[in-house]
């Protein structure tokens, strides 16, 4: 945002899509199908939450599709799978004490 605005603007993620599913999280826990105290949140950013002035939001979805466009999705899924999956892994390999005891950090 800086390159492109000068240094004059800025921008921030939107978040519409983690309360959704916390919401929808929270009903399962309700009715005791998941442990809330399990849940691992991973944020990345990818892409703009709109278009620019004078573009559909069809169009600018159409052009990150495209090589070489400079959404960060690849980017953004690739950062989000190098931190989960290593949360997995340990979880997974020490399943025998993380199955009934949520890890603590460090």
């Amino acid at each position: 945002m800086s390159y492109w605005t000068g240094g004059l603007g800025h921008f921030a993620t939107t978040a519409e899509e983690d309360a959704g599913f916390m919401q929808s999280l929270t009903f399962l826990a309700q009715v005791h199908k998941v442990d809330l105290n399990r849940v691992l949140v991973l944020r990345t950013a990818s892409n703009f939450d709109m278009p620019p002035p004078g573009e559909t939001p069809a169009q600018m979805l159409a052009a990150e599709a495209q090589p070489g466009s400079l959404s960060a999705y690849r980017q953004s899924v690739d950062a989000a799978y190098a931190v989960g999956s290593v949360v997995v892994r340990k979880l997974a390999s020490q399943w025998a004490t993380t199955e009934l005891t949520i890890p603590q950090g460090k």
